[in-house]
């Protein structure tokens, strides 16, 4: 199984990305010779997929493919060899392409995911004839096959397709890559926002040539789509318990060091991550002898698991804001753990700080609320778990290789879902994990496994990180799921090929965070409070805007719902749209005018409603063949933004208050 590859089709990153309500038009010339058309098309590639052009002129002719110029005027058609068939109409191939597209009835395909492009004459027709109606922002063309879209360059003049930055090629991916180069797209630019406005375009032909490779692309696009969100959250008041947390731990975030005083601190040299899964009883005993070898770092499930059997990691890491993870952290003596760092990320809960008797270090994940702190930690881009969180914190303190156990991801073959001895289990199991939904993936030993949908998640998290390491990864896993990226190897394989010399990582912690002195915390209390004192008076601000953007909805909600209903009265309706629009949303538009507090403050806190709200929204065109009937619906879903706005931001003053007496009673004893 392999590493995964280089990335062939990114557009070079300095190119605008242009308007984002359509895709801009150029008229396409198609005066040229079959060379000019190929060497003009080259060109282009050359200059925006630099990469792609590179493979492409390195691919050769399987021949299984022939162009044959056909019809009154001739133009190239693509004979399958194969199946001995043309891809389009023999008779009428460009009125063949508009036939199939609007067979589609494709309705407000914000995002036109194209799955394979033929010669590139269904691209062209959707630029020139569908773009503007259905209002594309973006299109996404995958081609499975290298060779059709090298004799489509030989073809047709996709100059003006290839300089679009609004339009994105994705040619000769490998399926098990599909997904991170998805998830990277709707990260991009902010596309998510258009999920349910991505609609498939297609030939039948290419579903005949390449069925199971778009069909898997879509599941990648549904994988990819869940990831991008749960990044975000799902409920913006879960997301307000990580902000509360967060408040509530300021003496913490100010009383100790930062992870990023770590940063690349052990740049090349071998790390082990360390999670709780059902095979870590099989190999874990390989790990005593390694202290002084390898930086060890755990998940906190797995903590008492290693201390039972008198072996100490130089970190555990905590990311989830439940309070079971007390459970995981309580019951040491100060002798027994002085020696290993709690490396939490401060939204867990304000019990767990204060039952753990070891040293901490304070670890940011990469949301903004940290950023508004003012207070530098170091940001890690930590996803889903805790056993993530561990693997993330070994690639940015520079470890390569980097080497998992017990990171199952998956049931053991005997049913089991962690490794014996984990806190909340019984004899390995957790009844819980076992009540959901379950399927299976294939397991690093080349045969499929049991998963869920959780680990699902895990893994996909996994291997998008793993897309971006420019390390090796080892997966000593001894059972569990495959992640794509990783080698998989035997722990004790994996210890005589990397794990070979003294390095003392203890030694080097201590050095490092010895930087953290007494008078920095001081002056970030000071900052704290200033900073406390002006989001106060800003969030107050946006409590008040939410207050009158509520009180202009109900005076335009009758009407505006008597419209929607009765349809005939849109005539008497229609010019007065713009002035409502503009009065219902300006103290929308008005909470956004304070950054520092809007988008670094609040934004965590909201934006998992915001994004799905957003989301719904961008579909709501697709009800109507009246886009004025959308905008009515969209003016009426204004009440329900800031009603759940506004009780939010109501929510964070009083923590923001309760915050501001816990940090002046810290400053009145040491300032």
């Amino acid at each position: 199984m392999s590493k995964k590859t280089k990335n062939k089709n990114k557009r070079k990153s300095n190119k605008n990305t242009g308007d984002k309500s359509s895709v801009r038009l150029v008229r396409v010339d198609n005066t040229y010779n079959n060379n000019d058309i190929y060497q003009n098309n080259m060109q282009a590639l050359k200059e925006h997929y630099p990469e792609l052009a590179c493979t492409v002129e390195k691919s050769t002719s399987s021949k299984r493919y022939q162009l044959v110029n056909m019809g009154a005027k001739p133009i190239p058609n693509l004979l399958v060899k194969d199946g001995n068939y043309y891809y389009y109409d023999s008779n009428a191939s460009q009125q063949d392409v508009a036939n199939q597209i609007k067979a589609l009835n494709l309705k407000n395909a914000r995002i036109a995911m194209f799955l394979g492009m033929g010669l590139g004459y269904e691209l062209l027709y959707y630029m020139h004839e569908e773009a503007v109606k259905q209002n594309t922002s973006y299109i996404l063309v995958i081609e499975k096959d290298m060779e059709i879209f090298k004799l489509a360059l030989q073809s047709v003049n996709l100059v003006a397709a290839i300089k679009n930055p609004g339009i994105s090629f994705m040619v000769g991916i490998d399926e098990s890559e599909i997904y991170t180069k998805l998830w990277t797209y709707l990260y991009e630019n902010n596309r998510f926002m258009l999920l349910k406005a991505i609609k498939p375009v297609y030939h039948p032909s290419s579903l005949k040539l390449n069925k199971d490779y778009y069909l898997q692309t879509l599941k990648s696009l549904r994988d990819a789509a869940a990831q991008v969100l749960l990044h975000f959250g799902n409920d913006p008041y879960d997301s307000l318990l990580g902000i509360e947390h967060m408040l509530a731990n300021i003496d913490e975030i100010v009383s100790n060091p930062g992870i990023n005083l770590l940063f690349n601190k052990f740049k090349g040299r071998p790390g082990i991550v360390v999670a709780t899964g059902p095979s870590l009883n099989k190999n874990k005993h390989l790990l005593k002898g390694l202290e002084n070898k390898a930086l060890i770092v755990a998940a906190d499930a797995s903590l008492k698991v290693l201390m039972a059997m008198d072996f100490k990691p130089h970190l555990v890491v905590s990311l989830e804001r439940n309070l079971p993870v007390k459970a995981l952290m309580e019951g040491f003596a100060d002798d027994e753990v002085k020696d290993v760092y709690y490396a939490a990320c401060p939204v867990i809960h304000p019990e767990v700080f204060p039952s753990y008797p070891g040293p901490r270090i304070i670890v940011y994940r990469d949301f903004d609320h940290f950023k508004w702190l003012g207070i530098d930690k170091g940001i890690v881009p930590i996803k889903v778990s805790a056993g993530n969180m561990a693997y993330k914190i070994a690639e940015v303190l520079g470890c390569d290789p980097i080497i998992l156990i017990g990171q199952d991801l998956a049931f053991s073959r005997d049913g089991k879902t962690h490794a014996i001895g984990t806190a909340g289990t019984v004899d390995g199991n957790q009844d819980a994990i076992h009540r959901q939904d379950k399927f299976d993936v294939m397991g690093n030993d080349g045969i499929p496994i049991t998963t869920n949908a959780g680990w699902y998640q895990c893994i996909k998290a996994y291997e998008t990180d793993l897309a971006g390491y420019k390390g090796t990864c080892i997966n000593s896993t001894e059972g569990g799921a495959y992640i794509n990226g990783t080698q998989v190897l035997p722990f004790k394989e994996a210890i005589d090929k990397y794990i070979n010399e003294d390095f003392f990582p203890l030694e080097n912690i201590k050095k490092h965070l010895s930087a953290f002195t007494e008078e920095i915390k001081e002056e970030d209390i000071g900052k704290l409070l200033d900073l406390i004192e002006r989001t106060i008076v800003n969030m107050t601000e946006i409590v008040n805007y939410c207050k009158t953007g509520l009180a202009i909805y109900e005076k335009y909600k009758v009407k505006l719902g008597d419209c929607l209903r009765n349809p005939q009265k849109m005539d008497s309706m229609r010019k007065k749209l713009n002035a409502m629009e503009n009065e219902i949303f300006t103290p929308q538009n008005n909470c956004s005018k304070n950054y520092e507090t809007y988008q670094l403050f609040f934004a965590h806190v909201f934006q998992s409603y915001a994004i799905n709200f957003q989301i719904d929204t961008n579909a709501v065109p697709e009800k109507y063949d009246d886009r004025d009937f959308a905008r009515i619906e969209v003016m009426l879903r204004s009440g329900e933004w800031y009603a759940v706005i506004g009780d939010l931001a109501s929510i964070c003053v009083n923590s923001i208050l309760q915050a501001k007496t816990r940090l002046e009673s810290k400053a009145a004893k040491i300032l």
